[in-house]
Formats: structure tokens, C-alpha cells, sequence
């Protein structure tokens, strides 16, 4: 039996790109160690140098995406968590980050098993959205928004950001026009300056 080499490098992330790929493609069902290290062009072993079973590489894939999701969002509003453009600035960046890494969006919100309670704040919150939320909070109290109407606005506030980033990054909806045009005059309709 021809025994593949050990990659040397980065097989860390490698492994983790692989996984991210393969459970968009095949599932849990079609996921296994063994089936990454192939993507990789490595030896079936080779993977438990990095994870001891197949639940830790799928949770190191949820960290190495929202680890980069949140650096994004943190980023775009660097300066300005305070004001009033920061939910606009916060939607424009999760729309841009989910188009440019598609396969991140199916992979965190259909395989990642992350939580996000409408219903509540909960310290269990997927991060990026507990993000979304304070900021939007502060923006609510600011334009002087009732609190009992925070939760339906962040609702559609989410909804409209999520919406379209779930729009741009399927590959079976096709969109020439200017996305950012749609998502300006939503956000001004729900009464946000961008």
C-alpha cells in the first residue's frame, strides 16, 4: 500500500478549508477525518495531529471561520462602535465577508451548530451576531426607540443584512445588480443613516 506523504506547512488550516468544503459538499454524513486527509493529499493519520476526533476539527472550523468573521466585523467599526452609522457599517461588512467566503455562510449557519436566540440575549449567542445586536441597541437608543420595540427592529434589521448575504452567496441565484443599492434603501427605510 502506497502511504501518502506528511505535508508539510500550514496543514492545520489546510485541514480545516478541506473540512469546511467537504461538509458543504457531503454533509455529516459524508464527513469524516479520513475523507479530509484525502482532500488534503495526505495520509489518513495525518489529520490527528491536529484533532483527536472528527467533533474537534469541526469545532476548530466553526472557531477559524467566526475568528475571521468578527475581525472583520470589529474592524469596520473601529472608532465608531458609538455611532449612529455603525449598524450600516457592520451590515456592508458581513454582506462583504459572507460574499467573498460563500462556502463559510453555508458552512456556519447549516453545519457549524451555532446559536442565536431571537428571543432573548443569551451568553451562548453565535458572537457576530451578539455584535450585531449591542450595536444595534446603542443605535435604537440613540434615534430614541422605545425598548419594547428593540427586539422586532433588530429582527429586521438582521433579517435584511442576513437576507441578502444569504441571496449573493447561492450559487443557483443569479444578481447583476447593485446589492448595495438594495441594502442602503432597506437600512433607510427601517430609518438608519448609511
Amino acid at each position: 500500500m502506497n502511504e501518502k506523504p506528511y505535508h508539510h506547512g500550514n496543514l492545520r488550516n489546510q485541514l480545516i478549508e478541506a473540512g469546511i468544503e467537504l461538509i458543504n459538499e457531503a454533509g455529516l454524513e459524508g464527513f469524516s477525518l479520513r475523507k479530509v486527509a484525502a482532500k488534503c493529499n495526505v495520509s489518513h493519520t495525518a489529520p490527528y495531529g491536529h484533532f483527536k476526533d472528527i467533533d474537534a476539527l469541526i469545532h476548530a472550523m466553526g472557531e477559524h471561520v467566526t475568528e475571521q468573521f468578527m475581525d472583520k466585523l470589529r474592524r469596520s467599526i473601529e472608532g465608531k462602535e458609538s455611532n449612529i452609522e455603525a449598524v450600516s457599517l457592520l451590515g456592508q461588512s458581513y454582506i462583504y465577508f459572507f460574499t467573498e467566503n460563500p462556502q463559510y455562510f453555508l458552512f456556519i449557519f447549516y453545519h457549524a451548530g451555532i446559536t442565536i436566540d431571537l428571543n432573548k440575549e443569551s451568553a451562548n449567542d453565535y458572537p457576530p451576531f451578539a455584535l450585531f445586536r449591542t450595536t444595534a441597541y446603542k443605535m435604537f437608543q440613540q434615534i430614541n426607540i422605545p425598548e419594547e420595540e428593540f427586539a422586532n427592529n433588530l429582527i429586521t434589521l438582521w433579517s435584511i443584512v442576513h437576507g441578502i448575504a444569504s441571496l449573493l452567496t447561492n450559487s443557483s441565484i443569479k444578481y447583476s445588480g447593485d446589492w448595495q443599492a438594495i441594502f442602503k434603501n432597506s437600512i433607510k427605510y427601517k430609518g438608519v443613516k448609511s
